[in-house]
This record gives structure tokens, C-alpha cells and sequence, in this order.
């Protein structure tokens, strides 16, 4: 390795860990799987990479090798709180693909997640992919949730969990469905607070680099947040990918719109998305590091 090479690696290093650190002093509004945000959160049928964790456990199983993660979405206006998420993702040795991963917020803990009025929220994470049959694999989360309310000192701590299949209908067409807070579920109640996010997706790659998606979220309408969710990215020459996505809320008048890129540099991926309309302007930053 050259001594650019390798000077390039290591102001990426220090890159990661400035990263993961400063989710503890910005204020985001936002799950920090960021290519997923720039494609309008459309990805349950996409999920190849740790936004897997987030939209679809059983897309691990697309991973190609191992992965360090970490991301922060950057909130300007008033809302206050920050989220942070770091993982480690390894691909299939033969006993399923897996990540691990921590998520902590605070004050917000985002509209992917059932403690949303909590003041502050660590979620452990393990989530584990495995093959079904056929082009068909299967996945699930186990999490681990302690948080407290804004207004009081006191922790909570629980456990749940998610389910997902990811089938391969065709060599261009892929079908996700993933169900959120199995635990939610079975406590009943409705409303931002609630669990048990049913999500559907689509994804179709006409050609290598291009890749459309739609998503219909919160389906049966737990959260009472039930919306559609359209994406493309865009395969450049150099590594360079370029996304846009929509999400918009089939009840409300509630709609957002999203720009993203990302890089290949060597080993590393760095990714950046940027969210408009109804999340008034967030910037979410990710960087990974595969070996």
C-alpha cells in the first residue's frame, strides 16, 4: 500500500470515529441509515446494507463481507435531540448473515421506533438473515430498549423483536416485508407510540446501477403514520452513486422530499443524504468501512 493509501485510510479512521462521536452533540430528527433516507425511505426491498437493520433484517443476507458503520443525521432547526447508530455487519459463513448495533437518542427517538415520546433511548440490537429457499431468505431482530421520558429520571428497560423475508421474484425484481416491534404488537394501542410497523416493498433493477423502489409503510396503520415511499439511485463511473426519493403520508397532508450520494474511496463508503419539505432540512452523514 502506498503512503497516499495509506494516509487516505487513516483520515478516514479518524473520520469514522469523529462521526460516531459527534452523535452525541448534534441534533438530528431522522433513523441514520442513510442511503435509505436518500431514497426516501423506500428500502424494504433494497437492504443490502445495514439499513437492513432498520427496514429489513433478512437483506443481510446480501452483504458481501464484513462492515464497521456508524452515521449521524445532522438536525438545523429546533427540534431538539440527536440520534446516533453503530454497527458491525458480517456476511454469511455458512450459519446466516448477522450485524450487531447500538442505537441511542435522545429526546426523539424517530418515527422507525415504538418509544417515540422517550426523553432518551439506548436500542441493542442483533439481527440475524438466513436462507429459505430458493432466492427467498428470512430474518429477524432482537432488541434490547431502556429508555426514560423527558420528564422523568427513571429507566425503563424492554425486549422485542422484528421479523422479515426478502424474496428474489426475478433477476430484476425484489419483494420485502418487514414487521416492526412484535412486542408493540401484542400490547394493542395505536397511535406514534405504538408498535407493530407493517412494511412493504418493491425494488426493481432494470440494469446493473439502477435501482427504482417503492415502500408502502406503517400499512395497517398502527402508528397512524401510514404512507407511500418511492426511491431511485443511480450508479455512477468512480464509486459515485446519486439517489432522490419521496414519502408522503396517505392521510395527512405530510410529504418530503430527499437528495443523496455516496463514494467508494478504496475501502470505505461514505455516504451523504439531504432531507426537504416536511423534515425542514436535515443532513445525515455515514461512513463504512468493509474488510
Amino acid at each position: 500500500m502506498g503512503s497516499f493509501s495509506r494516509g487516505r485510510s487513516f483520515v478516514l479512521r479518524l473520520l469514522l470515529i469523529g462521526l460516531l462521536l459527534s452523535g452525541f452533540q448534534v441534533r438530528t430528527l431522522a433513523s441514520p441509515a442513510v442511503r435509505a433516507l436518500g431514497m426516501g425511505g423506500a428500502y424494504t426491498a433494497v437492504a443490502d446494507d445495514a439499513g437492513a437493520v432498520f427496514w429489513n433484517p433478512a437483506g443481510l443476507m446480501q452483504i458481501e463481507e464484513r462492515s464497521l458503520v456508524g452515521a449521524v443525521v445532522f438536525h438545523p432547526g429546533e427540534a431538539e435531540g440527536y440520534e446516533a447508530f453503530i454497527g458491525y455487519l458480517e456476511q454469511d459463513t455458512g450459519y446466516g448473515a448477522g450485524a450487531l448495533s447500538w442505537y441511542h437518542g435522545s429526546r426523539f427517538a424517530g418515527p422507525e421506533f415504538s418509544a417515540a415520546s422517550c426523553g432518551e433511548i439506548h436500542d441493542f440490537c442483533y439481527s440475524l438473515a438466513k436462507p429459505a429457499a430458493g432466492g427467498v431468505y428470512w430474518g429477524g431482530n432482537v432488541r434490547y430498549l431502556r429508555g426514560r421520558e423527558s420528564s422523568s429520571s427513571s429507566w425503563q428497560s424492554t425486549w422485542t423483536g422484528d421479523v422479515s423475508v426478502l424474496a428474489r421474484l426475478s433477476s430484476a425484481v425484489r419483494l420485502g416485508i418487514a414487521f416492526r416491534d412484535i412486542r408493540g404488537a401484542v400490547n394493542g394501542g395505536k397511535g406514534r407510540d405504538a408498535g407493530g410497523n407493517l412494511m412493504l416493498g418493491l425494488a426493481f433493477e432494470p440494469e446493473k446501477g439502477v435501482v427504482f423502489a417503492v415502500d408502502g409503510y406503517d400499512l395497517l396503520n398502527r402508528l397512524q403514520s401510514r404512507a407511500v415511499r418511492m426511491g431511485a439511485e443511480f450508479q455512477l463511473t468512480g464509486g459515485v452513486a446519486l439517489r432522490a426519493g419521496l414519502q408522503k403520508e396517505t392521510e395527512t397532508n405530510w410529504k418530503a422530499w430527499s437528495w443523496g450520494a455516496g463514494i467508494n474511496l478504496a475501502d470505505w463508503r461514505v455516504e451523504y443524504a439531504y432531507l426537504s419539505g416536511d423534515y425542514e432540512g436535515i443532513h445525515a452523514m455515514g461512513i463504512a468501512w468493509h474488510f
